[in-house]
């Protein structure tokens, strides 16, 4: 008997790996030992055999020493009530051990890279307060949790990880908890109607799923709920439950992109305690709630890429605490509000792409705190207010595609913070202030397609500078050789207007230019054969100016340069034959110039159609005229005309033809 006794133990050992954890728990070692040899059993299945992490995790140490191991704390006892394993190289799986440590209150093994499943026997910890393994690479579904599992657990945190399945609907049996986190995972499903019955749950995080259906009106019953995500990857159904204006300790709710429809709740003004409103990149429509004004702290809203109509309500001049006010991306009208340059606390306004008239508030920026401000594409008039850099704090400015008129203020150009300047498409006029063209942190200055004039000035600096437009202007007067000073730029566009002399060869030490276009102007001169050390250079536009001379060999060392247009100006001589090894040429055009010679028909040149050298009487061969050039050169001896293939002299046809019958003659 006692032989099949012991065989029934081992079978029972093999099978229930849980109740292997009991009879350890119930072993004559004592419990602190045995949190010593937990340890190093957790130690060798999260690092496995590769890796060194945990060094002073020594085995030949011997308990309490385990109480000096890093990321553990002990009590007065040398029990584990601790472990703290965040942001480091681990890369194995959290065995089922984890639940010997049955005086653990914190586990956090947070921001590594370990992975599998979550291991169900976790939940017998019975003290466990707070279990937050967020930022790894946990798999497979959330486990079952034990009948009276996690009886003390306030805190569970598993956001950012790979969990799948449901989402774990026996949490409303865990009677402490109040922060719960699952976002950031691939759970999917409808949110489960228990969540309701947390009743202590002040955090709940479920974005960044994949989560549908309707959000259970339910969920306004947690009365001490503080902060609610919902957004980001979740497709629900439906729209926002009228019943969340009973949340009334809400202070943060965040569902953008999530897929919601229909108004806004004017509900959503009785929760007083609001500082965040996030509802962008939904499908929601009508006006905005004017009850929405009774949100006396709030400090940030974000209504954008809605499908919202109306004005802004006169009651938003209650919000003295908004910072953030994002209505970007919808079908709204009427005025900017005087209020908004009053608001005492604002930092960033984008409400680009409405439908929004008339002018800006004088007083925007007056209350020296703004740092971006985006008004771009509505049907905004007036003059640009004065003030908008009176914090010295604005970064971005954009009020492109209005109808602004009138000069760009001068303190603009004393403005050092501006990082992106975009102006263009308005009917801006006069001078540009110097102070523009050299402001140490701005990347972008766009100021296209207005009616400014006057000159450029004479130093231009600015080493993190990568976008310069200032397309059809009226800009006058020669190109600075302080362009060169830009040495990070990328694009440089200064075409329609009206500029002359030489284009500079300092552009040549434009080592990441891209695009360069200079074409209708009056740029006279050869074309700088520098340009040739712009290896990053994919576009070239010269066309329309005055530019004599010949075409640079250099030229065609610009082994990605995909955009040669040098058509209509005065350029002469022979298209070099190096251009027949440009693969990466898809567009030229040569047209209307003064070149002479035949042209190649190789590489790329066999795919330019004749657009490409009209113009040119000189040039013979063309893809569709295969009249040879000697052919061409009998034609022209009949008509009298002079044939560049003579010569650069290019003397009369029956000159250079008396030559070579003269040779032929000696020879014979």
């Amino acid at each position: 008997m006692k032989r099949y006794h012991h065989l029934f133990l081992l079978l029972l050992f093999a099978t229930n790996c849980s109740q292997y954890i009991l009879l350890l728990l119930a072993s004559p070692e004592t419990q602190s030992q045995r949190d010593f040899h937990t340890l190093l059993k957790l130690k060798a299945s999260l690092l496995g055999p590769t890796l060194s992490t945990l060094p002073n995790w020594d085995p030949a140490a011997d308990s309490p020493a385990h109480c000096s191991f890093s990321g553990v704390t002990c009590d007065h006892q040398s029990r584990v009530i601790s472990l703290n394993l965040t942001a480091l190289p681990l890369r194995g799986v959290l065995p089922p051990e984890i639940a010997l440590l049955d005086h653990l209150v914190n586990l956090t093994i947070s921001q590594t890279n370990i992975s599998g499943n979550l291991p169900a026997e976790i939940s017998r910890l019975a003290s466990l307060k707070l279990l937050n393994i967020s930022r790894n690479n946990f798999t497979g579904a959330f486990p079952v949790i034990y009948p009276g599992g996690f009886p003390s657990l306030e805190v569970l945190d598993t956001y950012n990880n790979y969990l799948t399945g449901l989402l774990p609907a026996n949490l409303s049996t865990l009677p402490k908890l109040w922060y719960l986190h699952l976002g950031g995972n691939f759970f999917s499903g409808e949110i489960p109607e228990s969540y309701s019955e947390i009743s202590g749950l002040e955090y709940l995080g479920l974005n960044g799923n994949a989560l549908s259906g309707h959000i259970p009106d339910s969920l306004g019953k947690l009365s001490k709920l503080k902060e609610m995500y919902l957004g980001y990857y979740n497709s629900f159904e439906g729209g926002i439950p009228t019943e969340f204006g009973s949340l009334t300790s809400l202070v943060r709710l965040d569902m953008g992109g999530c897929n919601i429809t229909g108004p806004i709740p004017v509900t959503l003004g009785q929760l007083k305690n609001f500082n965040i409103l996030f509802l962008q990149m939904n499908h929601l429509t009508g006006p905005i709630p004017a009850t929405l004004g009774l949100l006396l702290y709030l400090e940030a809203l974000d209504f954008s890429s809605n499908e919202l109509t109306g004005e802004i309500p006169a009651t938003f001049s209650q919000m003295k605490q908004l910072k953030l006010f994002h209505l970007f991306n919808n079908h709204l009208q009427g005025n900017v509000p005087q209020f908004i340059g009053e608001l005492p606390y604002l930092e960033i306004l984008q409400i680009w792409e409405n439908n929004f008239t008339g002018e800006l508030p004088e007083s925007l920026g007056s209350n020296r705190r703004l740092i971006k401000l985006d008004v771009a594409t509505n049907n905004l008039t007036g003059l640009v207010p004065p003030n908008l850099c009176a914090s010295g704090q604005l970064e971005v400015l954009v009020l492109m595609e209005n109808g602004f008129f009138g000069p760009i203020p001068e303190n603009l150009g004393r403005c050092n913070s501006l990082c992106h300047v975009r102006m263009g498409k308005n009917f801006l006029n006069g001078t540009v202030p110097p102070g523009l063209f050299n402001l140490s942190r701005a990347d972008m200055l766009e100021l296209n397609d207005n009616f400014l004039s006057g000159k450029l000035p004479p130093i231009i600096n600015g080493d993190r500078l990568e976008t310069l437009s200032l397309s059809n202007n009226q800009i006058t007067g020669r190109i600075p050789p302080s362009m060169g000073n830009l040495l990070a730029l990328l694009t440089l566009s200064f075409d329609q207007n009206r500029l002359s002399g030489s284009i500079p060869s300092d552009i040549g030490k434009l080592n990441h230019l891209s695009k360069l276009n200079l074409s209708g102007n009056s740029l006279s001169g050869e074309i700088p054969s520098e340009l040739g050390g712009c290896g990053s250079m994919s576009l070239i536009d010269l066309s329309r100016n005055n530019l004599t001379g010949v075409i640079p060999d250099e030229i065609a060392s610009l082994k990605i340069l995909s955009t040669l247009n040098l058509s209509r100006n005065h350029i002469s001589g022979e298209i070099p034959k190096e251009f027949t090894q440009m693969t990466s040429l898809t567009t030229l055009d040569l047209s209307f110039n003064n070149l002479y010679g035949e042209v190649p028909r190789q590489g790329q040149f066999l795919v330019f159609n004749e657009n490409s050298f009209a113009g040119n009487p000189g040039l013979c061969g063309t893809p569709s005229h295969n009249a040879s050039c000697v052919a061409r050169a009998g034609a022209n001896a009949n008509s009298g005309e002079r044939d560049p293939l003579c010569g650069a002299s290019a003397k009369p046809f029956f000159l250079c033809m008396g030559s070579f019958i003269g040779i032929l003659i000696i020879l014979s």
